[in-house]
């Protein structure tokens, strides 16, 4: 059968991890873990439905390697005895025999938690959170350490519990993105200040986790290409950070922006509720919106070749993404809401199937997160 779509159903390889097609779920968090922080049934019966609907490569919604930084209903990766639970969820995916890979998807919350929490927010520096007021407490060096060293156990926890993959979250304002940013780290000492410092804590992490997996592990990173508030980072910085991530052994970047404070400048594309993601724009009508990331994703492609580029914002036209992968802006691309709609979309595409996805960019889905079984598209029942 002669695919329609050649190159994006095409099989790429991210250091140990060989994947089906160029289709990745880009991470989302799901609110389906126990208050313990296992993966319960409908967690697992969730990503059951994602791997049999075609897509090549899950990466999971965020698990915290340090309980300062969870988020309610999240996953946990914080000591040895969480991998017993863990290799549940590859398990089942990979039971499904559709050739889905996972990667785990590790962070924490940093300066930015819901009014909904309470509980003190940590950051690089004690700048407030304009949208929901926290000022958060600065981290001790000694303190900054001790989580390096917590998300290195975390990724061989990972391993240990069968994941193919890890993706270290630094974007979209959370804890680690805020140390890359020069609007949120004003620290002066070796985690802040020059770029080379701002970065010091993911090279660190990476360094670290390299003692503890198998060399070939691939160990993912999601970074913003521009933070959208004043101050921030933006592309040309991010390309030089992307260098120094790839040169440490991160073996893919997934290239997104923005963060809360973000909202504040286009309320109407992003969302306006704190505790809303900031770069799941809305507004997407016409393929025209789609791939708002990709001349940031075909920069990072130009300037770093050795190291796979993952395009994630706004897609739902497999001829776009075929498109994008064929002119070698980006290696991989990622969707998240379309496939909270249409798990199975990627398994129509490779059929032949060319329709757009039916999701409407509402960010309802959003809203789900706060419901007994967390997150489903809010437009069906």
């Amino acid at each position: 059968m002669t695919l329609r779509f050649p190159h994006l159903y095409s099989p790429v390889t991210i250091g140990s991890m060989t994947l089906k097609n160029r289709l990745v779920r880009s991470a989302t968090y799901e609110a389906k873990a126990d208050e313990k922080g296992n993966p319960t049934e409908s967690y697992l019966e969730y990503y059951r439905r994602l791997a049999s609907g075609g897509v090549g490569l899950i990466v999971s919604g965020l698990a915290y390697p340090d309980a300062t930084g969870k988020l309610p209903k999240a996953l946990r990766v914080d000591d040895e005895s969480c991998v017993y639970q863990l290799r549940r969820v590859p398990r089942a995916i990979h039971e499904t025999g559709n050739g889905c890979k996972v990667a785990l998807q590790i962070g924490h919350t940093g300066r930015q938690l819901p009014q909904t929490l309470n509980r003190q927010t940590l950051a690089p520096s004690p700048i407030r959170e304009p949208l929901t007021g926290r000022m958060p407490r600065e981290l001790k060096p000694h303190e900054i350490e001790v989580f390096i060293e917590r998300c290195a156990a975390a990724v061989m926890y990972a391993q240990q519990a069968g994941f193919d993959a890890v993706q270290v979250h630094a974007a979209h304002g959370w804890l680690l993105s805020s140390f890359l940013s020069p609007n949120t780290n004003h620290r002066s000492d070796a985690y802040g200040g020059s770029l080379e410092s701002r970065a010091h804590i993911l090279v660190e992490i990476i360094r670290c986790a390299k003692k503890r997996v198998d060399a070939d592990y691939p160990v993912l990173l999601k970074m913003n290409a521009c933070d959208y508030v004043e101050a921030g980072l933006d592309l040309p910085e991010a390309l030089r950070l992307g260098t120094l991530f790839a040169q440490a052994g991160y073996a893919a970047l997934e290239v997104s922006s923005g963060m809360w404070e973000t909202i504040t400048r286009d309320p109407d594309i992003i969302g306006w509720k704190a505790e809303r993601i900031p770069e799941a724009r809305k507004r997407i009508k016409t393929i025209e919106d789609e791939a708002y990331h990709r001349d940031f994703a075909r920069a990072f492609k130009e300037q770093i070749p050795g190291v796979k580029i993952i395009l994630v914002g706004g897609l739902k036209t497999p001829a776009l993404m075929e498109e994008i992968i064929a002119a070698q802006d980006a290696d991989l691309v990622a969707l998240s809401r379309a496939l909270i709609r249409e798990p199975d979309l990627p398994n129509r595409w490779a059929a032949s199937g060319t329709e757009r996805a039916a999701c409407i960019s509402c960010n309802k889905c959003l809203d789900t997160l706060k419901e007994v079984h967390g997150l489903r598209c809010a437009c069906v029942r």
